[in-house]
């Protein structure tokens, strides 16, 4: 059904707004010029407990005294901010959208803020980065699950070629490599670049030559090893022609030679995309009956990856703390709430350049974990408390202390309440007063 929208009247396109905000999965809040809340959805009231008629026409500063200074920040400055990490109480974790609202004549109206709860997320991902798999996997074989491995390896093992899809970045060398360590080659590993090699010299480059003296090719030097060829649909069709032939009979000739060679290694070849082998069959770069007597694997990125994220973080992690010869660093919630909101264009050598780069801080430091503070810029989210800092009450300053303490204390003593009260001097109910009151009582 077409619906023109133009046609609606205010009060109709206002239900609509209203039902699309109560239909959304995140919080919502809007508050006018005074900072006085103006909207509160239903996901807030679950989320913070907190009902419609408690909370609106009521000041945002009330309730919430961070989040009233963002907002207000928001409106004087005429600037949206986007992924702002908060943990407004213990436990819970949020990532903050938050920009200023004006009518159609630019004139002002308030600020709208959409929180995401990530609590589930984060707590999922502190089980899975802390659980030990009884078959430990490397960063670079794991973005195949172990049944999709043993495919690939069992065809590349029986001599088909194997065609790995995937973004630059994503690890298609990495998993060549890991599938010829795995299957125990005696033979080499040796790597192909089809888009640096002038094409009249591809074929001689690939399966040797003949003259007054042998030249081997790269065939010849993988000999018993295996042979991982990249954007193969950068090679020349007479070229991949003979390849295919090579696959299919299992034997080839060298450039201006006459002898049969033996095929004895393994071929892996790559290309960057599926849209990439769609135009280039299309056109006619990429010939059809060597692509289909490949065995297809797609290697996602890691922006289609959010929930491996942490089990691959960590990995990288281990591998870069055994390269600094100290002991694993931990990743605080909020260092996986900042790994798990960012997209990384540039695949598995930006996550391991940012956790690797993590490492050293921690490392040169002297900490035990790394949080969203020693990630690099590009990774990082900036925290509601950053945001605010400046501007927040010196009360707010103290108390946030004295939670910081006790926090500290709690871990120091293992959760034990009642060491941890001797720790900070103050009584056993004392201590649970403040629980209580920072919304803490949940730490063991």
């Amino acid at each position: 059904m077409n619906v023109e929208i133009n046609s609606w009247t205010d009060r109709q396109l206002q239900s609509v707004l209203r039902q699309v905000l109560e239909t959304i999965h995140d919080a919502v809040t809007i508050v006018d010029t005074e900072g006085i809340v103006q909207y509160w959805n239903r996901v807030s009231e679950e989320t913070y407990g907190i009902m419609k008629e408690q909370i609106i026409g009521k000041r945002i500063g009330d309730f919430f005294q961070r989040e009233s200074i963002m907002l207000i920040q928001v409106m004087e400055s005429g600037l949206e901010v986007k992924q702002v990490y908060h943990e407004p109480r213990s436990g819970m974790h949020v990532i903050i959208d938050a920009s200023p609202i004006r009518d159609s004549e630019g004139t002002l109206l308030g600020a709208i803020a959409i929180e995401h709860n990530v609590t589930q997320y984060v707590k999922m991902s502190a089980e899975m980065y802390t659980k030990q798999e009884e078959e430990e996997l490397s960063s670079a074989s794991f973005p195949f699950k172990p049944e999709v491995l043993q495919a690939a390896k069992l065809c590349v093992h029986k001599g088909q070629a194997l065609l790995l899809l995937g973004e630059n970045g994503v690890g298609r060398r990495a998993i060549a490599k890991w599938i010829h360590q795995e299957l125990a080659h005696e033979g080499a590993f040796v790597t192909v670049s089809c888009s640096t090699i002038p094409e009249g010299l591809m074929e001689a480059e690939l399966f040797g030559y003949e003259g007054e003296e042998v030249r081997q090719g790269k065939l010849d030097q993988a000999k018993n090893g295996l042979l991982y060829l990249k954007d193969i649909h950068l090679m020349p069709l007479y070229v991949q022609n003979k390849l295919a032939e090579a696959i299919q009979e299992r034997s080839y000739t060298r450039l201006a030679g006459k002898m049969q060679v033996k095929l004895q290694c393994a071929i892996i070849c790559a290309i960057p995309s599926e849209s990439v082998v769609l135009s280039s069959l299309e056109d006619g770069t990429l010939l059809d009956s060597l692509y289909y007597m490949m065995f297809q694997q797609r290697i996602p990125s890691l922006s289609d990856r959010k929930q491996d994220l942490p089990e691959l973080s960590r990995m990288i992690v281990e591998e870069a703390a055994g390269k600094l010869d100290m002991k694993a660093p931990l990743l605080t919630s909020d260092a996986l709430a900042a790994i798990q909101a960012f997209n990384w264009p540039g695949n598995l050598p930006q996550l391991k350049h940012a956790i690797e780069h993590a490492c050293f801080h921690v490392h040169a430091s002297g900490q035990g974990q790394i949080t969203a503070l020693e990630l690099p810029d590009y990774a990082r989210l900036t925290t509601l408390a950053e945001l605010t800092e400046g501007e927040l009450p010196l009360s707010m300053h103290s108390e946030e202390m004295e939670r910081g303490r006790i926090l500290e204390a709690l871990k120091r003593t293992n959760g034990n309440k009642a060491r941890a009260a001797r720790l900070l001097s103050i009584s056993r109910g004392a201590l649970y007063y403040k629980l209580r009151s920072y919304g803490i009582e949940d730490q063991p």
